[in-house]
């Protein structure tokens, strides 16, 4: 119909809000107000009903044939009796009325759903009632996890009787369920373990999944190199080390090097009593809770961009003593012709940079040179890195 009446898809769309929103589940589980429920329709006006008689009646016709008192089920109409001068006395549909649930479930084919939806409700309520308002807040999400939900109880009661149990996800003895289940749902488990849990059972501030409910977390690992041939451990230069053991390693070095590009962490210069860490980006925090740090000459050198700027500010929160290296004016104008784009610059404020290094991001953040320049760290000739890593060593 070329006109903007409502029609019989028109008002299983209203309908279909209802159940998008959740409020028909809700209503199913926790019967309200909500049926019998009313809809009002888009109708013809009276000054109308003349010239566009034959359509109205057609449109009356449509709703009429797929009307319960037609099809036994879906909604009834509710007609007002209008008088026109020249067509007389007519009865205009005003409303879509759908008398219960049971109507509104037909109408929409969500019958099976609706079941289902009750089913596992009171499967989830008998074992933890204290998820009720969860689930009248998310009935949708109930369904979704469907035929899930026997092992999500399952884990549900494991927590529970295993508080701050200190054991690898790996390790979890719940029959039927593999790790990969719970790694691929861990969301959606925080969600509910974070209600079914008591308060004393939560690490709120952990940053993981594992430590925020007592699991042990996969150690952090860094990378390393030793730039002194001298301490070599048998040999080797190239570590990963998990920082809790990086920790307590204390390497005799008087000099570390804070990198990001893992080539420019490879094929730094050799330094006496000097070692490279590398990889870390923004996770350079990790490095925190390695106390003997503070006693050392710290370099960081990453991109010349705002992000590198906001890493070096972020590694001086807690290794006030970092001095940047190869991240200078000089070093950016004398690689002009490698300069890229910085598609999303940060504009964070950075407090604990020099002066002449603020400069310099103020510069990029305001496009002085171009839109978003940006120089990476590996772009720097290796020229440029041996004479500076040396005149460290000179200086020294």
């Amino acid at each position: 119909m070329s006109i903007k009446w409502s029609d019989p898809p028109w008002i299983r769309e209203q309908l279909r809000r209802k159940w998008d929103s959740g409020r028909i589940l809700c209503s199913l589980l926790m019967p309200d107000d909500l049926f019998p429920l009313r809809i009002p329709l888009k109708k013809p006006q009276s000054s109308e009903v003349n010239e566009n008689f034959a359509e109205i009646s057609r449109w009356i016709k449509s709703l009429k044939n797929q009307s319960k008192q037609e099809t036994g089920f879906g909604y009834e109409l509710v007609e007002k009796e209008i008088v026109h001068r020249q067509s007389g006395r007519n009865l205009l549909p005003t409303h879509a009325f759908i008398p219960t649930m049971q109507d509104a479930l037909r109408l929409l084919r969500k019958e099976r759903e609706g079941d289902r939806f009750l089913e596992l409700a009171r499967l989830i309520q008998a074992e933890w009632p204290v998820l009720q308002e969860w689930i009248l807040k998310h009935p949708h999400k109930v369904l979704a996890a469907g035929d899930d939900w026997s092992a999500i109880l399952a884990i549900l009661s494991w927590f529970s009787n295993h508080p701050s149990c200190g054991l690898y996800l790996r390790q979890l003895d719940i029959p039927g369920i593999d790790t990969k289940f719970i790694e691929q749902r861990k969301g959606f488990l925080t969600e509910l373990l974070n209600i079914t849990l008591p308060d004393e059972g939560i690490d709120h501030s952990a940053p993981s999944f594992e430590l925020r409910y007592g699991l042990q977390a996969k150690p952090v690992q860094v990378r390393l190199r030793l730039l002194d041939r001298q301490q070599y451990l048998q040999g080797i230069s190239d570590l990963t080390i998990p920082v809790e053991q990086l920790a307590v390693f204390k390497p005799p070095v008087s000099k570390v090097f804070i990198t990001e590009n893992e080539i420019n962490g490879l094929c730094f210069p050799d330094v006496k009593e000097a070692l490279v860490i590398f990889g870390l980006g923004y996770g350079v925090e990790v490095l925190k809770s390695v106390p003997w740090l503070k006693e050392k000459e710290i370099y960081y050198w990453g991109d010349i961009d705002t992000h590198g700027f906001a890493i070096l500010d972020q590694v001086r929160s807690f290794l006030p003593q970092a001095q940047s290296l190869l991240m200078d004016e000089r070093i950016l104008m004398s690689h002009r012709h490698l300069w890229v784009i910085e598609d999303k610059p940060s504009f964070t404020e950075l407090n604990r940079l020099m002066a002449d290094e603020h400069r310099l991001v103020s510069s990029l953040q305001n496009n002085t040179w171009g839109q978003g320049v940006r120089l990476e760290q590996e772009r720097v000739s290796f020229q440029e890195v041996k004479e500076a890593v040396d005149g460290l060593e000179y200086n020294g």
